[in-house]
């Protein structure tokens, strides 16, 4: 039995500004959810992590792969089951960046873990995704201001 999902967004950032944002551990607490972070080294294929979420256990994951400033998985092992999470990173024009992340959920248990979920959860990772998309986007929206504002202000 499986469980699969998959949602994209663009972001206005190039895809190395992308990945080196998304790869900064520290930056997935901006889902209000997260507590914190931690990763036991850096982020490459067989590093451990942690996240702590608010009102919940801490959940132990692995970085299972890694194609840099491309693609990364994450695996979460569970009682009987196992949740997959494939995140990638495609270049489009104009220094933009399509985010794709592939959730699977496998194993025994899957129905009962996909009933825990609930419905909102794939709205939940859509929201996040944009949220995501968004904070990404901020440095670069700041940079472009202060240039302009430089511009304007030179004369």
């Amino acid at each position: 039995m499986a469980y699969q999902f998959q949602h994209s967004v663009e972001v206005g950032v190039s895809q190395e500004a992308a990945w080196r944002f998304w790869t900064n551990v520290e930056n997935w607490t901006l889902d209000v959810a997260i507590e914190w972070v931690k990763l036991d080294g850096f982020f490459q294929a067989g590093v451990q992590g942690t996240t702590k979420t608010r009102g919940a256990d801490l959940v132990q994951w692995e970085i299972a792969e890694v194609s840099e400033g491309e693609s990364a998985v994450i695996e979460i092992p569970m009682p009987e089951a196992a949740a997959r999470f494939v995140w990638k990173f495609e270049e489009l024009a104009e220094e933009r960046t399509r985010l794709t992340q592939q959730i699977t959920l496998s194993g025994e248990q899957v129905d009962m873990y996909v009933a825990q979920m609930g419905e909102g959860f794939e709205q939940g990772v859509r929201q996040g995704m944009e949220k995501l998309s968004k904070e990404m986007e901020r440095p670069a929206r700041l940079k472009r201001s202060v240039r302009h504002f430089q511009y304007v202000y030179a004369i």
